[in-house]
């Protein structure tokens, strides 16, 4: 299960990342009073944070909404779900999400792969197997953080679905830690 939302909240994060090629004459974004039914209807689970959002922010959620009508029922809804997911959690712990998935993005190709064979062999788990899995203490890997990137020291706890990378069956879960801060500044 948890698996599962790390792979949902990648996805989502990745759609977050998707350039957007509609732009409102102004440049600012509509409150959402001013959202159309269909935009409104992708967008329901951040509808009480809608207008308090960064234009950026605002235009990024439009792009995905864009695209909401063409998925199929269960898809909207797992959107839907993870919309709620992201919402649900504190600003530092999106921003920490955003860094590890670019840091996941730009990992190289056979880190990627062992995640997805990973991935793969979590899948075929039992029911059971996964929560053991999931009960058990998580081992951390450090990521070295890249130059464009500075660790993010204030952030002390992650949220699960952020930090478990789906297991084999022979090891404990693996997490992407930040960086160690260099607390000589």
């Amino acid at each position: 299960m948890a698996g599962r939302h790390l792979l949902a909240a990648l996805i989502l994060l990745l759609a977050l990342q998707a350039p957007v090629q509609a732009q409102l004459g102004s440049g600012q974004q509509p409150a959402w009073s001013q959202l159309n039914a269909q935009q409104r209807t992708a967008l329901a689970p951040l509808s009480k944070e809608w207008n308090a959002m960064s234009d950026a922010r605002k235009q990024k959620w439009l792009g995905i909404a864009r695209r909401y009508a063409a998925l199929s029922p269960v898809e909207q809804a797992r959107m839907q779900d993870r919309m709620r997911e992201w919402i649900a959690l504190t600003p530092a712990q999106r921003e920490l999400a955003r860094i590890q998935y670019k840091k996941l993005r730009a990992a190289p190709q056979a880190q990627k792969i062992e995640l997805e064979r990973k991935w793969q062999e979590y899948e075929a788990l039992s029911s059971e197997e996964k929560l053991r899995l999931q009960a058990s203490p998580v081992t951390r890997i450090a990521v070295p953080a890249s130059s464009s990137q500075p660790a993010a020291p204030h952030i002390t706890t992650v949220p699960k679905l952020l930090t478990q990378a789906p297991p084999s069956s022979k090891s404990r879960p693996l997490a992407i830690a930040p960086p160690p801060s260099d607390q000589s500044h």
